[in-house]
């Protein structure tokens, strides 16, 4: 670059801002990239979050709705569907039987195997041990509500989180492109500055040499007086 395009054209100036607009549009790719990726990243892990906390969520609500069904709360059909699941459950018969062979032996050991009062015996320990595993089996399923409840509390934290996640990255790509403008406005101003410093001196360096043109030609000056 010349000197003559430095002093008339802004030439300087608009080098700088060239170079300026070079390092602004580096800016702007590094930080979108940047961006794209964190945002990839920690959606990334959200997700995985959440489809983790949703697996248990519908895990513990298999249990729950089962809890459900068995207060009669979805009806009586599904009430009945739960008393089988009960009885159909593992260890409830084998309980059962245990007790009935303790009390069996027992009575056979004293000779009355055989009356009244072993069958209401038997009659009275089946019940009661039914209504017990009943209310266990019962209170087993009420525990599953507290897991499933705050398996759902997380997956709706997540969706926060990824709600929020994405705020923060619009917010920071707005940040990342009015710096890009911004930084674009000042490198065209000071172009701009500096084209119009080249022409005023380019226009006052074109009155300097008419000026002394006139000089020389004695126009207005001391050799026209001589020459009248």
């Amino acid at each position: 670059m010349s000197f003559l395009d430095d002093l008339f054209g802004g030439g300087a100036e608009k080098a700088a801002a060239d170079k300026n607009r070079a390092l602004l549009s580096d800016y702007l790719s590094k930080g979108t990239s940047a961006l794209d990726s964190g945002l990839a990243s920690s959606t990334g892990y959200l997700n995985s979050a959440g489809t983790t906390l949703a697996d248990l969520q519908k895990k513990y609500g298999a249990g729950t709705s089962l809890y459900l069904d068995a207060l009669g709360v979805n009806g009586a059909d599904a009430a009945k569907t739960a008393q089988q699941s009960f009885t159909t459950g593992p260890g409830y018969q084998q309980g059962i039987d245990a007790g009935l062979d303790a009390i069996n032996r027992r009575r056979a050991a004293g000779g009355m195997l055989d009356s009244g009062n072993a069958d209401l015996d038997a009659l009275n320990f089946a019940q009661n041990t039914q209504n017990q595993q009943y209310n266990n089996w019962l209170s087993n399923l009420g525990g599953l509500v507290s897991p499933e409840t705050q398996a759902a509390t997380g997956v709706a934290g997540v969706d926060t989180n990824l709600a929020n996640l994405s705020q923060t990255d619009a917010t920071n790509r707005i940040g990342l492109y009015g710096n890009y403008a911004s930084g674009n406005i000042g490198a065209n101003n000071m172009q701009a500055a500096g084209e119009a410093a080249g022409a005023k001196n380019l226009l006052g360096g074109a009155l300097s040499l008419a000026g002394l043109g006139l000089k020389a030609s004695g126009v207005g000056g001391f050799g026209s007086a001589l020459r009248a």
